[in-house]
C-alpha cells in the first residue's frame, strides 16, 4: 500500500509537470494559492481551475504522557473544475516514540479526497461546500502508527470575509474503521472548529482556532486551540509556522509547526475544453 501511495504521487507530479512545460506561450492567469494549511479548519473556496497546489510542512509534537510524535504533513490539491478540487494527503514520513517503548518510524495513512463549494456568496455572504474524504491505511498497524483500517469523512464547511478578517467554520463525521479484533465495524466521530485570520498587511497575516475531535474507541476528546502566522512571498507562495496548545487531557500537550503552500505548475488551462 505505502508503494501505491508513492506511486500516485509521482504519477501526479509528472503528470502536472508535463503539462505545464507544454502549456504553451498563450497569456495565462498568475496563480494564486489557496492555503488550507497550517489549520484543522479548511476554507470553502478550492483551489484555481486548472492549478496543482501543493502544502508541505514540519511539526513535532510533545505528548502528555512524556512521549513524542514528529511527522511531515503534506497536501496535494487538483482543481479540476471551477468549485470543485482533488485531493491526495496525509502526514508523510511519522515518527512515534511513546513511553515504555521503542521509537517507530515508517509511512503514515494516506487520504484521498474531493471538496465542492456548491454555493459561493450564499446568504450572508457565506461560502459553502461539502468534502468527503477516505483513508488508505497504509501505516503500519503492527509498529503503532495506524489503525490498519479505513476512515471515511464527510465535513460540511462554512467560510465568510468580513473586512480584514476570514473565518472558517467546519463541522465534520467520521466513520472509524475498527479492527477485526475489537469487533470490526465502524465507530462514529464527531469533530468541529473555528477558525478566525486577519490580514495585518499584504505578507502579513494571524490566525487563531479552537478545535475539538471527539472520542474514538482508540482514545479521549481533543480540545484544542491552534495560533499561526503567515507570509506571502508570492501569490504563488506563502509561508506559515505557530504553536498548538491541547486545552484537554485527551490531547497533546504541545506541537510546533512550520510550513509552505506553493502553487506546483498548470495542468489545463481555464480556456481549455
Amino acid at each position: 500500500m505505502r508503494r501505491r501511495a508513492v506511486r500516485i504521487a509521482v504519477a501526479l507530479f509528472t503528470n502536472v509537470w508535463l503539462a505545464d512545460r507544454g502549456a504553451g506561450a498563450a497569456e495565462q492567469p498568475p496563480i494564486d494559492v489557496n492555503p488550507n494549511r497550517p489549520t484543522f479548519a479548511t476554507p470553502a473556496l478550492t483551489t484555481q481551475v486548472g492549478v496543482a497546489e501543493l502544502e508541505f510542512g514540519l511539526q513535532r509534537t510533545l505528548l502528555r504522557d512524556g512521549g513524542t510524535a514528529a511527522f511531515t504533513p503534506y497536501l496535494l490539491k487538483l482543481g479540476v473544475l471551477k468549485r470543485l478540487e482533488l485531493r491526495v494527503g496525509g502526514n508523510g514520513i511519522l515518527r512515534l516514540a511513546e513511553g515504555g517503548t521503542p521509537p517507530a518510524t515508517g509511512y503514515a495513512d494516506t487520504t484521498f479526497g474531493v471538496q465542492w463549494c456548491y454555493l459561493k456568496d450564499g446568504p450572508g455572504g457565506v461560502d459553502q461546500a461539502v468534502q468527503l474524504t477516505w483513508k488508505d491505511p497504509t501505516a503500519s498497524a503492527a509498529r503503532g502508527l495506524g489503525s490498519g483500517e479505513p476512515d471515511t469523512t464527510l465535513m460540511v464547511i462554512f467560510s465568510r470575509d468580513i473586512a480584514a478578517f476570514h473565518v472558517d467554520i467546519n463541522a465534520l463525521e467520521t466513520w472509524l474503521g475498527e479492527p477485526p479484533a475489537t469487533g470490526g465495524g465502524t465507530a462514529r466521530q464527531t469533530s468541529a472548529t473555528v477558525s478566525v485570520s486577519r490580514t495585518l498587511d499584504a505578507r502579513w497575516s494571524v490566525t487563531a482556532e479552537l478545535y475539538t475531535i471527539g472520542p474514538s474507541p482508540a482514545g479521549a476528546r481533543v480540545v484544542s486551540n491552534l495560533w499561526c502566522a503567515a507570509y506571502k512571498v508570492s501569490p504563488r507562495l506563502v509561508l506559515d509556522g505557530g504553536v498548538d496548545v491541547g486545552l484537554s487531557h485527551g490531547a497533546q500537550k504541545i506541537s510546533l509547526f512550520a510550513g509552505l503552500t506553493v502553487g506546483v505548475a498548470r495542468f489545463r488551462h481555464p480556456a481549455a475544453r
